[in-house]
């Protein structure tokens, strides 16, 4: 149940890496080189590990005064990651999750974006790691194998419908495995 969690929480990372624009005009991954899809695939993996990591750093700060209420406040930050899933689906099926690259530092910006859903879920890592120490290298290495997939696959509308599809399951697996930890 935990790998299925981290793959949920990582797929925006595909979806991201699906196309971008670029000075107004839409390019596919599938026109880089390939040093340069492994590159932003490699940047986006290593958003999300920092990001979870981060936002364990931050929670460790505070979720312990929170002991009592942990397994509800799992449920609602399970649920603020459903929910943002949820409303990037309709951006999705649009093609309108087109996102503007222009240079490194919009790329690294992406990658904190990317990140926000591992930042949720680092916050209560206090109560809940899926993998004991080693969550955000797992993280890592699924986003980077989420974004390279993500990558090889050519670009077209059912790409982004099935993306939709995807999006919609794997927002509906982060809130049930919230659901589960008040069991």
């Amino acid at each position: 149940m935990n790998i299925l969690f981290v793959i949920a929480l990582t797929f925006p990372v595909a979806v991201a890496s699906t196309a971008f624009s670029l000075n107004s005009e839409q390019f596919t991954m599938n026109n880089l080189q390939l040093g340069t899809k492994l590159f932003y695939s490699l940047i986006f993996a290593l958003g999300q590990g920092l990001m979870y990591w981060l936002g364990s750093l931050l929670g460790g700060t505070f979720m312990h005064l929170l002991e009592r209420l942990s397994h509800w406040i799992i449920v609602a930050l399970c649920f603020s990651v459903s929910y943002r899933m949820l409303i990037d689906t309709l951006k999705i099926k649009n093609g309108t999750n087109l996102l503007f690259v222009e240079n490194k530092k919009h790329l690294l910006l992406l990658s904190v974006a990317l990140g926000i859903n591992p930042f949720i879920i680092g916050l209560f890592a206090e109560f809940y790691q899926p993998f004991p120490n080693i969550t955000p290298y797992i993280l890592m290495i699924v986003a980077f194998v989420w974004s390279v997939v993500s990558m090889i696959v050519p670009f077209s509308k059912l790409k982004l419908t099935f993306y939709s599809l995807l999006n919609i399951i794997f927002a509906a697996m982060v809130l049930v495995r919230g659901l589960l930890m008040l069991v």
